[in-house]
């Protein structure tokens, strides 16, 4: 499969930059979807209120993402928005999911860290987290591309749905052209996977044509959203351990056991499955030296 993503801060022109010479029917801004909060919807597959995200000395820049303007939350539009600090409370993401966003949204060139959320009072809500999976240079129009439903007999098939992020425009595809995000074999067969997965993925690219009817886009850029997948259970004979996996243990039974029965079993900021050490279950344990 070929796709090649571009990643910039503003709106595309109509002609492909990567010198293929193709008109990029994606490029460009529809007019409808000027106002981003019109269109903040909440849909898994959904294609609007994604921006661009990077830190500087006081926070936080963001500008939408194929889009030359953006509303910031006093209603005014501007190139580039600054909020004072991100709003994670809403995103699900461990802190160790955090930290590894931030540490992609450093300046530098291309984007690789884009956030979909919403722009409120000195802040800005996250609801989903993406970051680069190489070091590339984004370039081109960013896309969420899906499983199209297309199902042919014969090659190419447009097996794939293109939607241009805060915009409406959409296209069906047959191939993507990796190559240009410098992705190993399992990168791209990961990032195939997520093609036909309920979310998509999002890539960042130029068009070029298979044939006068079908279509295809190379990606400069790969992004996968972050996510914590591991689910933490509870276990043990006395519900005394906690991990990623369902667990046994022996029935010898130890009173500090009792401060484990209403501790959280939750994901920690290092990813692994632990009892979260709160103040109960802190001084709970120190009662029996521990």
């Amino acid at each position: 499969m070929k796709i090649l993503l571009t990643v910039v801060m503003v709106s595309g022109c109509a002609m492909s930059s990567s010198g293929i010479g193709e008109v990029d029917d994606l490029a460009g801004e529809s007019q409808t979807d000027a106002d981003v909060s019109g269109k903040a919807d909440g849909a898994a597959d959904g294609a609007y209120t994604y921006f661009q995200v990077q830190s500087d000395q006081s926070g936080w820049k963001l500008a939408r993402l194929n889009r030359s303007t953006t509303v910031c939350a006093n209603g005014s539009s501007h190139a580039v928005c600054h909020v004072p600090q991100l709003d994670w409370s809403e995103s699900k993401l461990s802190i160790g999911l955090q930290a590894k966003f931030v540490g992609a949204a450093v300046p530098s060139q291309g984007v690789h860290a884009l956030a979909r959320g919403r722009m409120a009072s000195n802040r800005f809500v996250v609801t989903e987290a993406w970051i680069s999976e190489t070091g590339s240079v984004s370039n081109g129009v960013f896309a969420k591309v899906t499983d199209s439903g297309v199902r042919c007999i014969t090659a190419p098939c447009p097996t794939m749905k293109e939607h241009s992020l805060n915009n409406s425009f959409t296209a069906l595809i047959a191939e993507i052209d990796w190559s240009y995000a410098g992705l190993s074999d399992h990168e791209i067969d990961a990032f195939n996977d997520e093609i036909i997965s309920q979310h998509g993925t999002i890539i960042a690219g130029d068009r070029y044509n298979l044939s006068h009817s079908v279509k295809a886009r190379t990606a400069t850029a790969a992004f996968h959203e972050l996510a914590d997948p591991k689910q933490c259970f509870r276990g043990g004979c006395s519900n005394q351990l906690c991990g990623d996996a369902p667990q046994v243990s022996s029935c010898i039974y130890k009173p500090e056991y009792a401060c484990y029965q209403a501790a959280t079993c939750e994901l920690q900021p290092d990813d692994t499955c632990g009892f979260t050490p709160d103040d109960t279950l802190t001084s709970c344990l120190a009662g029996f030296g521990l």
